[in-house]
Order: structure tokens, then C-alpha cells, then sequence
């Protein structure tokens, strides 16, 4: 190979690198038209595309064809001159341009012959050409045409060389490719459709599904727009809806018995959760310690539940590793290590679901952020002590019961007891739930009232 340039101008069989100067750049635009003549006109307008040519320019011309001549010992057969123009001659394999061309058929021609072991050799040869930028001394836009489409050419050569990896079962090499593909473009879906394929072939679905919704959210993030066809398969089949669907999880706790008031509360869940088809609800239900928050929350968890047909999550979020319980409830075992990774596989989980999820114990923004859903459909319960700093969310603060609640609450679980025995139940208690229950569980029969007050006055919550 005489002459290099997928990268910085080399020229010889042991590589001489030109560096950027006037020649290479002469050079350089030769080669882009190999074969061709080229106006000493268009020649002057190459080598000072960053300035006003010098009156000179003609015969600097002259000057570096005679120093490209003899550089490569050429008495004038290889650079030919006639009035006003030039060219190169260059043979088949003296350009490393035509040689990554030639390759890549080759490869194509492989891959469609059924030998993918022959395609990877050919392809690998082909990309170990390319040094850097193609034509790298030509500067604006007279490279560019070329420059985009043997970029595009390389693009579509390592996105071959993943499916001759793939048919060849290197699915850890082809893995590695199409990572570094979707990172360098985030927005080819080609790359993407690929990484979730092969990562689902070898058996890792949580990760096919976390390389989904990070394409998914990059899409719509720069260009507004749904995935394809394409990519849009690979996620139906990552999420296995070719197989009998899964058993919709209903992990609710039993709803309480007696529980008693916050109807206007429950009813602006409700409403919520008629809005979930087209965006994620996320409720967070805030009070002190014993007002009823979770029992709030589970009762109106209840309330809904058949409006999210595709389950019902519980999660006390004092556990530790909950995306990885969450993964492993809804039949995701391949969990990935990174915590990154294992977010986008929950979302791209919950995506197209109708699902309830209910959080309790929230203690900040940052541990409920990566358990949200990312696309409509669902819906969130969270209940904290303190106010949680999140985008878009419902607040319903839950208030001390009234006097007549706490009344009903406590008659509904000691029916028989004394008239005064319930007035200090409601005076002590304060219209905080745990403080009447705490007396039902310390017996208005047994205790009477001067030791129930007592009993009220240290178990009240603060």
C-alpha cells in the first residue's frame, strides 16, 4: 500500500508521515480524486482554504508537485501534469481508501454466503486502516462529502462486524462494540436494536432491557420522537411478550378494617389515577409520625387497584438493594450490577404496564427518584414524614382526625364502651390514629378511664 489516508497522509511502504504542510495538503487533494485531473484552480483553493491564496499560488503549486515528485522518487508517471491541472495514479491496493472499500464488500458478500467467521476477518482487516479522520490535511468543506461517506461506510462495517461476532457466538466481543457504537451515537437506533438482541442472546435480559430505555430516553430527550419498528421489537421480545404474560404481583397489605375518614383524601387519589394513561402519577402522602400514612396509602391503593391490571407492589423502603427485590418480583433475575443500568432496566420493566406502586417510609428525593416509572401507564404511592424535594408530584397532607373520627374510630373497635371512656379517647389522642389504637389495645373495659389518659399521654406521637 502506497498511499494512507484514513487518518493522517502516509505515503511508502515504510510509512512516512507529511505532516501539515502545503504538499500533504496538495497531495491529500489529489487523492481525493484519484485518477482524476484536477484544476490548479481547485489545487490553490485546497492548500489555502484558510486564507486569501498569495499571487504566487500557481506556482507554489508547481513548486510542491516537484517536492511530492521527489519524495516519492517519481519522474512523473505517478503525479501527471498537463496545462492547468493535475492528477494521481494510483493502482488497485496502493489506497487505503479503496482497500477498506474492497473489504467491506468482501464482508457483505461473507454475510450473505453464510460464512460470518470469513466476514469478521474481512472486516477486521478493514477497520485496522482506519488511523483517525479521513484526509486529515484537507480543511472546510472540500473533504466533506467524502469524509461523511466513508464515515457512514465504517459505521455500517462495525455494525456488521457485531452480527458476524453474534452469528459466531463472541457475544462478549460483540457486546463490547455495540456499547462503544451507543455511546458514540446515542441517537443511531441501529446500534442500539443490536445491543439489546445480543444482550438478551446471552442471557442477560435485565441489561437488554436497561440498553432499551436508555435509547428510548435519549430519542426522546434530543429528537422528540418514539423509537422504531426495529428497536421497538427488540423490546417486545426483551420483555418476553412472544411468551405467555406473567402473572400480574399483588403485594398489597390487607387493607385496614376500620379505617375512618380522609374522604375527600381517598377521593383526590382517585381522580389521580384516572390521569395515569397518560403520564405517571406520583402521590406522595406526607404527616407525622401515627397520623396514618401508610394506612392511608393502603387503603387507597385498594381503592384503585383495578385500574392497574398488571399488579400491585408493596415496598417498605427501609430494605436495602430495592430495585434489585423489584427486579426479581416482576421475574428479572439477570439484574445488572450497575446501579445506572439497573434503573433503566425497572423503567424499560414498567414500560407499557398498568402498574401500582406504593413506597413507604420515604426519608429523601434521592431514594424514591430511581423507582419511578418513566413512561404513563402507572402510578406511585410514596408516603414520607417530611416533604420530598421531587419534579411533578401530588402532595395530600394527612391532617389530625376531628373529634367525631376519632370518636367513630374508636367505637368501631370497643362498641361497648362508656360514653366518658370515649370523650377521653378523642380529648387525649388529638385526632392521631396510633394513639386511638393504642387505647383499643390497652382496653377501655379494663383500664378505665384515669389509667387510659395516662396511657394516652405517653404513647401520643409528638
Amino acid at each position: 500500500m502506497l498511499f494512507r489516508v484514513l487518518g493522517p497522509l502516509e505515503t511508502g511502504a515504510e510509512p512516512r508521515r507529511w505532516g501539515a504542510r502545503k504538499p500533504a495538503a496538495l497531495l491529500a487533494a489529489l487523492l481525493l480524486d484519484a485518477g482524476e485531473w484536477v484544476s490548479c484552480d481547485r489545487l490553490v483553493d485546497v492548500v489555502w482554504s484558510d486564507r486569501t491564496p498569495p499571487a504566487s499560488a500557481e506556482s507554489n503549486v508547481k513548486t510542491y508537485v516537484w517536492q511530492i515528485r521527489k519524495s516519492l522518487c517519481d519522474s512523473g508517471t505517478r503525479i501527471e501534469g498537463r496545462p492547468g491541472a493535475y492528477r494521481v495514479r494510483v493502482a488497485a491496493g496502493e489506497l487505503d481508501v479503496d482497500c477498506f472499500k474492497e473489504r467491506a464488500r468482501l464482508a457483505r458478500r461473507a454475510m450473505a454466503d453464510g460464512d460470518p467467521a470469513r466476514a469478521v476477518d474481512h472486516l477486521t482487516a478493514a477497520l485496522e486502516l482506519w488511523r483517525g479522520r479521513p484526509f486529515a490535511e484537507l480543511t472546510g468543506a472540500v473533504a466533506a462529502p467524502v469524509v461523511a461517506e466513508l464515515d457512514e461506510l465504517r459505521w455500517e462495517v462495525r455494525e456488521t462486524l457485531a452480527d458476524g461476532l453474534t452469528a459466531l457466538g463472541r457475544l462478549r466481543e460483540a457486546v463490547a462494540l455495540l456499547r462503544e457504537l451507543t455511546a458514540a451515537d446515542p441517537l443511531r437506533e441501529g446500534p442500539w436494536t443490536r445491543l439489546v438482541r445480543v444482550l438478551l442472546h446471552d442471557g442477560r435480559r435485565g441489561e437488554a432491557l436497561a440498553a432499551y430505555e436508555r435509547a428510548r430516553t435519549a430519542i426522546a430527550e434530543e429528537l422528540g420522537v418514539d423509537p422504531g419498528r426495529d428497536l421497538v421489537q427488540a423490546h417486545r421480545l426483551a420483555l418476553g411478550e412472544d411468551q405467555p404474560r406473567r402473572a400480574a404481583r399483588r403485594d398489597l397489605p390487607r387493607a385496614v378494617p376500620d379505617f375512618t375518614g380522609r374522604a375527600d383524601e381517598v377521593a383526590r387519589v382517585v381522580r389521580l389515577s384516572r390521569t395515569s394513561a397518560t403520564c405517571v402519577p406520583v402521590v406522595v402522602v406526607e404527616g407525622p409520625a401515627g397520623i396514618g400514612k401508610t394506612a392511608f396509602a393502603v387503603h387507597a391503593a385498594h381503592r384503585i387497584a383495578e385500574a392497574f391490571p398488571d399488579g400491585q407492589l408493596y415496598v417498605d423502603l427501609r430494605g436495602a438493594d430495592l430495585l434489585v427485590r423489584l427486579l426479581h418480583r416482576l421475574g428479572v433475575h439477570d439484574v445488572p450490577a450497575d446501579p445506572e443500568d439497573r434503573a433503566a432496566a425497572w423503567r424499560a420493566e414498567l414500560a407499557g404496564r398498568r402498574l401500582l406502586l406504593v413506597l413507604d417510609g420515604a426519608t429523601s428525593a434521592e431514594q424514591v427518584e430511581p423507582l419511578l416509572p418513566g413512561s404513563p401507564g402507572c402510578m406511585v404511592l410514596v408516603t414520607a414524614e417530611s416533604r420530598l424535594h421531587l419534579d411533578a408530584v401530588e402532595t395530600v397532607t394527612l391532617a389530625p382526625l376531628s373529634a367525631a373520627e376519632s370518636a367513630t374510630l374508636f367505637r368501631t373497635g370497643a362498641p361497648d364502651a362508656p360514653d366518658d371512656v370515649v370523650r377521653e379517647v378523642t380529648r387525649f389522642a388529638h385526632g392521631v390514629p396510633a394513639a386511638v389504637r393504642k387505647a383499643l389495645e390497652d382496653g377501655p373495659q379494663r383500664t378505665g378511664v384515669a389509667p387510659l389518659s395516662q396511657a394516652l399521654r405517653l404513647s401520643r406521637p409528638a
